[in-house]
């Protein structure tokens, strides 16, 4: 397979663009929606390709073969005709052995999400690599796309790993005494998703470590009752534990 001009980029995390160095090529409001959808489709692959059955299928499921087929050759010439009209001209979406495939030459910013999470835990101790991973994650996953099945796995891997990343900068920075930093990481996860339970916890014993009972105790509040309000739950027993001994001075326990 031949290999795509240097600089051509993709993004899909907060925003679906595609970039030849700084130029652009393809975004949301590019008119031809299936060749759009493939793009995102293959991209989202973790080998970056899809048996043609596949494709075919998440199309043009109720057309017989021979018109679906004809679809998807229309989606590469159209593929190829806008990218060569930006000087692209080696092959983005091909055909071989019945897979399509995206090339692997093209870079994706998940791609380099991924691997600047890899690259920060095997470095527990360097911040900057946290702090760069999470930067990466410039929001959720094709968000546009929101309604479409074969985006939700995906999306919340990937909205899970920058979950999972802002808790743990948070621990570090609490572990070297960085209380404030620590706090404001775990409120950047809270302000997306005020119902995960661990970022209210951890938050709680921050706020109790510091000083500041009073607000682990509306902490603990303002986390209960959302969680009431939207999905009928109490906390947890770990939760009300953590709770009860702040409330009773407990701050090594909690």
């Amino acid at each position: 397979m031949q290999t795509v001009d240097t600089g051509l980029r993709m993004f899909l995390l907060g925003r679906f663009e595609v970039r030849a160095g700084d130029e652009l090529v393809i975004d949301q409001a590019w008119h031809h929606r299936n060749a759009k959808a493939l793009l995102k489709l293959l991209a989202v692959q973790r080998d970056r390709y899809l048996h043609r059955e596949q494709v075919l299928d998440a199309f043009w499921a109720s057309l017989n073969p021979s018109a679906a087929a004809a679809n998807l050759r229309k989606i590469l010439f159209d593929l190829r005709t806008e990218f060569a009209a930006r000087r692209v001209t080696d092959p983005v979406v091909t055909i071989a052995d019945d897979m399509v495939v995206l090339s692997p030459d093209i870079s994706l910013d998940i791609d380099e999400f991924r691997a600047c999470a890899r690259a920060a835990r095997c470095a527990p101790d360097k911040f900057e690599l946290y702090e760069g991973a999470i930067a990466c994650y410039g929001g959720d996953l094709l968000v546009e796309d929101r309604y479409e099945e074969w985006t939700e796995g995906p999306r919340q891997e990937l909205r899970d790993l920058h979950n999972e990343l802002l808790i743990e900068l948070s621990q570090l920075y609490a572990a070297a005494g960085k209380l404030e930093l620590a706090a404001d990481r775990l409120q950047r996860l809270l302000q997306a998703d005020p119902l995960d339970e661990e970022a209210n916890r951890l938050m709680m014993r921050l706020y109790a470590e510091s000083g500041s009972r009073q607000k682990a105790h509306r902490q603990y509040e303002t986390f209960r009752d959302a969680l009431r309000r939207e999905i009928g739950a109490d906390p947890s027993e770990e939760t009300e534990l953590l709770y009860r001994d702040i409330l009773a001075g407990n701050s090594a326990t909690a």
